[in-house]
């Protein structure tokens, strides 16, 4: 719900209609009511993409990029492109509570993510940035998915954070992800 319309479009109610919980329990198990149980929501969410990025730990980081991919096309394809990312949703709210929440989300979504870089050999400054751009690609291809509802979008943009990917991990690096596809160049046959 909220990562349809935003925390402050909406209510309680919704949510725990949503969640399909009474709505006189909901203060029961969230007191600080509506702000408490979206910040919950959103930890919640920002902890499921922790787990996906870890993957990326032992498989590599196109691992992690198609988990991500995986993720968001299943919410935009079940929710009719109607669902965005509740995190986003947050970070853009004029609640300075919650837009704390969601950098603290974020801030762990691209440590984890520079993380799995430079373990599978990108320089730290590079994998820092790297994250960055990973983080912000996504959110927007989910955004211009809903847009647009169409896939497009996030299969371009993971087609070309994959080659980006494969283009910064090091060769001699023995966790490398998978090898990147022959360039038209490599295919060519050398001349005589």
């Amino acid at each position: 719900m909220v990562g349809t319309r935003g925390a402050a479009a909406t209510s309680l109610r919704e949510l725990a209609r949503e969640a399909g919980v009474p709505f006189g329990s909901t203060y029961h198990h969230f007191p600080g009511g509506k702000h408490e149980l979206i910040t919950e929501a959103v930890k919640a969410q920002g902890a499921h993409v922790d787990q996906l990025i870890e993957r990326g730990r032992t498989e590599g980081p196109d691992a992690a990029l198609a988990a991500l991919t995986d993720e968001w096309r299943k919410v935009l394809e079940r929710s009719d492109f109607r669902v965005g990312c509740a995190v986003l949703a947050v970070a853009t709210e004029d609640d300075p509570d919650l837009r704390a929440t969601a950098n603290q989300v974020y801030r762990s979504w691209r440590a984890r993510l520079a993380g799995v870089l430079t373990e599978h050999g990108v320089a730290e400054s590079q994998a820092v940035r790297l994250a960055w751009t990973i983080v912000a690609a996504i959110e927007g291809a989910v955004a211009l998915c809903r847009a647009e509802h169409s896939l497009a979008p996030l299969e371009a943009v993971a087609a070309q954070l994959g080659e980006l990917l494969r283009s910064v991990i090091r060769p001699d690096n023995p966790a490398k992800s998978q090898p990147a596809p022959p360039t038209p160049r490599s295919r060519r046959r050398p001349a005589r």
